[in-house]
C-alpha cells in the first residue's frame, strides 16, 4: 500500500513539473532594434519633417503586429533604439517608418530576424528616403468664403476628407505630376493636374462651387 502511494506521488510530481514547462525552452524572446537614419551630406540625421518613428514587428505567432512609436526624435539623432520583449519565437519582420505630421512616410526600412526563446536578438534597420509627399490645402465655398467641409480629396490611391474649416492633408503622394479630384454632395466636383514635390506641396485655397449654383457668382464670396 505504501509503495503504491509513493509511486503515485512521484508520478504526480513528474506531471506537475512537465505541465509547468520544467526543463523546456522558453517560448518567448526579445528583439533589440537599432534604427539608422539616412546619410545626408555625409551625416546621418533625422529628416526635419519627421514627427515620429513607428516600429512594427510581425510574423510567426503574432495575430496582430507589435508596435512602438518614438515621438519627435531629435534632428541630431543618428539612431533610435527600441526593444520588444515577450515576443513569440519564430521568424519575424521588423519595419521602421519615419512619418511626418500628416502620416507621410519620409523614410522607411525593414529587416528579417528569428526570435529564439529566452534570448535577445539584435536587428539593425537602415532607413531610406522615399519619394512621397504630403499634399495640403484649404477648400473654400466660392459663394460664402467659408471653409468647405466633408469634401473628398483624391490623389491616385490616396485620399482625405476636408475638416470643418475646409483644410485637408493627403499623405503618401508620389512626387511628380498627379491629378487631384474633389467630390462632395454639397459641392460640384472637379479635378486638376498638380505637380507634387517632396516633402510638402501646399495647394493653398481651392474654390468650390456649391451644387445649387448653376454658374459662379460675378465675384468670389458674394451672393448670386
Amino acid at each position: 500500500m505504501l509503495k503504491r502511494i509513493v509511486v503515485g506521488f512521484v508520478g504526480l510530481m513528474v506531471a506537475l513539473i512537465l505541465g509547468c514547462g520544467g526543463g523546456a525552452r522558453p517560448a518567448l524572446g526579445t528583439i533589440a532594434v537599432t534604427i539608422v537614419f539616412p546619410n545626408q551630406r555625409q551625416q546621418r540625421v533625422v529628416p526635419p519633417e519627421t514627427q515620429r518613428v513607428r516600429v512594427e514587428v510581425s510574423g510567426t505567432g503574432l495575430a496582430q503586429p507589435l508596435e512602438q512609436v518614438v515621438e519627435r526624435p531629435s534632428p541630431e539623432m543618428s539612431e533610435v533604439q527600441v526593444t520588444f520583449t515577450n515576443v513569440p519565437v519564430g521568424s519575424k519582420t521588423v519595419t521602421a517608418t519615419a512619418e511626418d505630421r500628416y502620416g507621410t512616410h519620409r523614410a522607411k526600412g525593414s529587416a528579417e530576424t528569428t526570435v529564439i526563446g529566452g534570448q535577445t536578438v539584435t536587428v539593425t534597420i537602415e532607413l531610406n528616403l522615399t519619394n512621397l509627399a504630403s499634399v495640403i490645402g484649404r477648400l473654400v465655398n466660392i459663394r460664402t468664403g467659408e471653409g468647405a467641409a466633408g469634401v473628398t480629396v483624391q490623389i491616385g490611391a490616396q485620399q482625405a476628407i476636408s475638416g470643418s474649416d475646409g483644410s485637408f492633408a493627403v499623405p503618401n503622394v508620389e512626387e511628380g505630376t498627379q491629378t487631384v479630384a474633389f467630390s462632395s454632395d454639397a459641392f460640384r466636383g472637379y479635378s486638376k493636374s498638380i505637380t507634387v514635390a517632396v516633402p510638402l506641396t501646399d495647394l493653398g485655397e481651392v474654390l468650390l462651387l456649391p451644387q445649387q449654383l448653376e454658374n459662379p457668382p460675378a465675384s468670389p464670396f458674394s451672393s448670386p
